[in-house]
C-alpha cells in the first residue's frame, strides 16, 4: 500500500518515460483496441523494474489496467479542479499529460509502461493534495517528518471504483486537510482570485503626510472601494463624497490594519498605504503557500489540544477540541539575525521561577563583554557562574577576570538567578529539542505591545504565562489561576519543575495568512523570507517581480 510521496516516481521522471512513448489512451470515453491493449501479463512485466510498494497496489486488482479513456478524463478533471486548492494544475505538467493520453500506444508493452507512469502521476497528485506538493523537511530543516496516515494508493482504488463521475468528487472529499481554516482559505482564495479577474484594485495615491481621522484626503471614494473589495467595509456601505477621512472609512481602516499586522490607528501612514497598494497577486501567492503548508500537519489536526504559534504572526493559539480558545501575542526571534526555527515537539514539563541558564553563544558574545566592561554587571543582573547549571546556589564562583574568561572559552557555565528580574520571566514551558528553543514569560511585558514583535534569541515570549500555564495543566489537576499565580510568586521554591501528565503538541509554524478566530482572513509579512523559498518551489514570481 502507498502511504507516502516518496513511493512514487517523481514526476520528473515519470513525464519524460510517457512522453517517450506514441501518445497512449484515448480519451473519447471508449478503451482501446484489444490488439493494444495492455494485458495484465504485460503489466507484470513493466512491474519487474519497479521498486516500492506499487507492484503490491497492481498485484491487489490483479494487474489488470487501471486507465482507460473515461477515467483518464476524470484524472485529468481532477487535476484541473485541484487550481481551487492553490495547486495548479502546470505543476504537475498536465497539458504534457493530455498529449500522451490522446491517441494509441504502438504496442501492448508500452500501453501498460503509459498506465503504470499515468498512476504514479495520480499517486502524487492525491499525495500533494493530502500532504504538500513541498515536502517540509526540504524548506525547514529542523522540520521532523509526522506520520503520515492517508494511504493514497486506497483513495486512488476507492476514486476508481466509485466510477469517472465521482472519482474526483471521491477524492477532493477524502485527501485534503480536515481543518475549518483550510476549508475557509480555499473560499478566501476563491474570492481573491474574482478580485483578480476583475482587474484587482486601483493604487491608492500617496498622501504628503500621514492623514488622521478627520484630516482631508482628495481620494475618500476610491479608499472606501479599496476596503470594500476586501471586506473591511461592509459591500452595502453607502456612497459618500466625503474629502476627509470620516468615522465610519477610519473604522474600516483600522480593520484592514489589524488584518495586515498593522498597528489600528486609523490614520494612512506609509506601512499602510504599502499595504494597501500590494497587488492582489501578492496576497493570492500568500494564500496559495499557507494552504500548502496547511497540508504539513496531521491528518487529526484541528482535533487534538496543541499549541499553535505562528511565527510570522506573532501569535500563540490554544487549541482544544477543534477550537481555538485564546490567540496571545508572543515575541519571536529577531529577523536575519536570531529566527525561531520552524518545528514541532511536545510540552513536557515547566518551571515555576526558572533559572536563565545562558547559552553559550550568548554568554561568549554578549554576556562576558558586559561583565568584563562593567564589574558590577554580574551583581545587578544577578547572574552566577557555576561549574555546572544543575548546581544549587551555594557552588556559585566569584565573577573574576578569570573565571568570566572561562565562561567565554566553555570552562564554566553562567546563568541568571531566579525571580522577575530573569530574562525568563515567572515561568517556562519546555519542549524538548535540540535547537534550546521554548516558550516563557519575560520580565518585559511592555514589548507585546509592539506592532511587529521580533525581538527574541530565538525562544518565544508569552504575553499570558499564567493562562497558558493554566492550559497546559488541565490534565494534572489542582492548577487552577489562583494556584499557578502562586507559584510563580513563590520564593521559597525556586526552578520548581512540574512534569505534564499529558504531553502536549507544540507546533511552531509560519503562516503568511490564516483565518482568525473571527473568521477573517490576515496577512502578514515575510519577515524571514520563508513565503519566497516557497515561492520558488510553486513557480511563482519573487515580490518585486509581480
Amino acid at each position: 500500500m502507498i502511504t507516502a510521496l516518496r513511493t512514487a516516481l517523481p514526476l520528473a521522471l515519470i513525464l519524460p518515460l510517457a512522453l517517450c512513448l506514441s501518445p497512449a489512451l484515448p480519451t473519447t470515453g471508449q478503451d482501446a483496441p484489444a490488439s493494444i491493449r495492455a494485458t495484465p501479463d504485460d503489466i507484470r512485466a513493466q512491474l519487474t523494474n519497479e521498486k516500492g510498494p506499487i507492484r503490491d497496489w497492481y498485484a491487489a486488482r490483479q494487474h489488470q489496467p487501471a486507465w482507460d479513456g473515461p477515467a483518464l478524463a476524470a484524472l485529468a478533471g481532477f487535476i484541473d479542479g485541484l487550481s481551487r486548492h492553490g495547486l495548479d494544475p502546470a505543476l504537475f505538467q498536465l497539458d504534457r499529460w493530455r498529449l500522451t493520453w490522446q491517441g494509441l500506444p504502438p504496442t501492448a508493452a508500452e500501453a501498460a509502461r503509459v498506465d503504470i507512469a499515468t498512476t504514479h502521476l495520480a499517486l502524487y497528485v492525491i499525495q500533494s493534495l493530502a500532504y504538500g506538493f513541498v515536502d517540509p523537511v526540504t524548506v525547514h530543516e529542523k522540520w521532523e517528518p509526522i506520520p503520515r496516515t492517508l494511504a493514497p494508493a486506497q483513495l486512488l482504488s476507492d476514486a476508481l471504483a466509485q466510477g469517472p463521475d465521482r472519482f474526483a468528487a471521491s477524492l477532493e472529499e477524502q485527501a485534503p486537510p480536515r481543518d475549518p481554516r483550510y476549508r475557509d482559505l480555499v473560499t478566501t482564495l476563491a474570492r481573491y482570485r474574482e478580485i483578480a479577474a476583475l482587474g484587482g484594485w486601483r493604487s491608492l495615491p500617496l498622501p504628503a503626510r500621514p492623514v488622521k481621522p478627520g484630516e482631508p484626503y482628495g481620494d475618500i471614494p476610491l479608499l472606501r472601494a479599496r476596503l470594500r473589495a476586501e471586506g473591511d467595509l461592509p459591500a452595502d456601505a453607502p456612497q459618500i463624497r466625503s474629502k476627509v477621512l470620516d468615522p465610519g472609512t477610519a473604522a474600516a481602516l483600522r480593520s484592514f490594519q489589524f488584518r495586515h499586522g498593522i498597528d489600528p490607528d486609523g490614520i494612512m501612514g506609509p506601512q499602510t498605504m504599502m499595504e494597501l497598494n500590494q497587488p492582489v497577486t501578492r496576497r493570492l501567492h500568500s494564500l496559495t503557500i499557507t494552504l500548502d503548508r496547511l497540508r504539513w500537519m496531521p491528518r487529526d489536526y484541528e482535533r487534538t489540544s496543541h499549541l499553535e504559534v505562528n511565527i510570522a504572526e506573532s501569535a500563540l493559539r490554544l487549541i482544544h477540541e477543534g477550537r481555538s480558545l485564546t490567540t496571545m501575542r508572543v515575541i519571536v526571534g529577531k529577523k536575519g539575525l536570531h529566527q525561531t526555527p520552524v518545528f514541532h515537539g511536545r510540552l513536557r514539563y515547566l518551571h515555576f521561577r526558572p533559572y536563565w541558564n545562558v547559552p553559550p553563544k550568548i554568554a561568549r558574545e554578549e554576556v562576558v563583554p558586559e561583565a568584563l566592561a562593567d564589574p558590577g554587571y554580574v551583581a545587578r543582573e544577578k547572574y552566577e557562574i557555576v561549574p555546572a547549571f544543575e548546581v544549587s546556589p551555594d557552588k556559585a564562583l566569584p565573577p573574576t577576570r578569570e573565571n568570566l574568561q572561562k565562561v567565554a572559552a566553555g570552562q564554566l557555565s553562567i546563568r541568571q538567578g531566579t525571580g522577575p528580574h530573569n530574562a525568563l520571566g515567572l515561568v517556562k514551558f519546555i519542549f524538548p529539542n535540540d535547537n534550546s528553543v521554548y516558550l516563557h514569560d519575560t520580565p518585559n511585558h511592555s514589548l507585546f505591545q509592539a506592532t511587529d514583535r521580533d525581538f527574541s534569541h530565538g525562544c518565544v515570549r508569552v504575553s499570558e504565562p499564567d493562562r497558558l500555564a493554566e492550559f497546559v495543566l488541565r490534565a494534572n489537576g489542582d492548577w487552577p489561576l489562583d494556584t499557578i499565580r502562586a507559584a510563580m510568586q513563590d520564593t521559597t521554591r525556586p526552578n520548581r519543575r512540574v512534569n505534564l501528565k499529558e504531553s502536549l503538541p507544540v507546533y511552531l509554524v509560519y503562516w503568511t495568512s490564516t483565518i482568525m478566530d473571527d473568521g477573517r482572513v490576515r496577512f502578514d509579512q515575510d519577515i524571514y523570507g520563508h513565503d519566497a523559498v516557497m515561492a520558488a518551489r510553486f513557480g511563482l514570481p519573487a515580490s518585486g517581480d509581480q
